[in-house]
C-alpha cells in the first residue's frame, strides 16, 4: 500500500506527459501533407522537460514546471472562455467548446497545483540524498 501512495504523488508528471504527446500528436496530423517538415517544437520542450523532472526529482525545476503549467492554463481558461466563444449565438457547438475547454484548463490547472504543492518545501529525505 505505502508503495501504491508513493508512487501517485507522480501523477501530474505524468499527465504533462500524456498530455505534451497528445498535443504532438494532434499537430502533426492536423498539418498539410506538403508542410511535413514542421514540428510542434514546444510540445517536445515539455516532454523533455517532465521527463528530466521524473528521472532527476529536481526541486526548482519542479517549482519553475508548475508555475509554468498553471499561468499557461489560467491564460487558457480566460483567453478561450472570452475570446473563442461566440456568446451572441451560444449554440451547441459553442457549449460543447466551452465545456471540453473549461475541463482541460481546469485539470491542467489542478495539477499544476499538486505538483506545485509537492515541491512547495524539501523534505529532509531529498536534502539529505542531495548530499550524499
Amino acid at each position: 500500500m505505502k508503495n501504491i501512495i508513493s508512487n501517485l504523488k507522480w501523477i501530474p508528471e505524468f499527465y504533462f506527459i500524456l498530455a505534451s504527446l497528445l498535443w504532438f500528436y494532434v499537430s502533426v496530423q492536423g498539418q498539410n501533407t506538403q508542410y511535413q517538415s514542421v514540428m510542434n517544437f514546444p510540445a517536445i520542450v515539455l516532454v523533455v522537460l517532465f521527463h528530466i523532472q521524473l528521472f532527476l526529482n529536481d526541486y526548482y525545476l519542479g517549482k519553475a514546471l508548475a508555475l509554468i503549467t498553471s499561468i499557461v492554463s489560467i491564460y487558457l481558461i480566460f483567453n478561450y472562455s472570452l475570446n473563442s466563444i461566440n456568446f451572441s449565438q451560444f449554440d451547441y457547438s459553442s457549449q460543447i467548446l466551452a465545456l471540453k475547454l473549461g475541463n482541460l484548463g481546469l485539470i491542467n490547472l489542478i495539477m499544476a497545483v499538486l505538483m506545485f504543492l509537492k515541491y512547495k518545501k524539501p523534505t529532509l529525505e531529498s536534502e539529505f540524498s542531495q548530499i550524499d
